[in-house]
C-alpha cells in the first residue's frame, strides 16, 4: 500500500493492524494520546510495534460494545504512526 503525505511517499505492509477507538476521532497531523486496554487492541498495538509502528485507527459506532466486529466500526479511518509507547502495570 502506498500513502502520500506531506510530500513523502510511504510504502506500507498490507494489511495493517486496526485499533477501534471509543468516543474519539483522529485526523491526519493530530497528536493524540490513546489509552489502550482491551486485549484485541493491545494485540494490534503490539503487532504494530513489531513491524513499523503504523496502524489504522477508526471510531466505533457504539462506544458500549466491548469487542466490536467489522460492522460496529466506521469504514473510514486514519493511518497513524505510534511515536511513543508507555506500558502501565495494570
Amino acid at each position: 500500500m502506498e500513502i502520500k503525505y506531506q510530500d513523502k511517499v510511504y510504502q506500507l505492509e498490507d494489511p495493517l493492524p486496526l485499533l477501534p477507538l471509543r468516543d474519539v476521532v483522529v485526523f491526519p497531523s493530530m497528536i493524540h494520546p490513546l489509552l489502550v486496554g482491551r486485549p484485541s487492541s493491545v494485540s494490534a498495538v503490539e503487532e504494530s510495534m513489531l513491524r513499523d509502528r503504523i496502524l489504522i485507527v477508526s471510531t466505533q459506532k457504539d462506544k458500549d460494545i466491548d469487542e466490536p466486529e467489522a460492522q460496529d466500526i466506521h469504514r473510514m479511518g486514519t493511518v497513524v504512526q505510534i511515536t511513543q509507547l508507555l506500558r502501565l502495570p495494570d
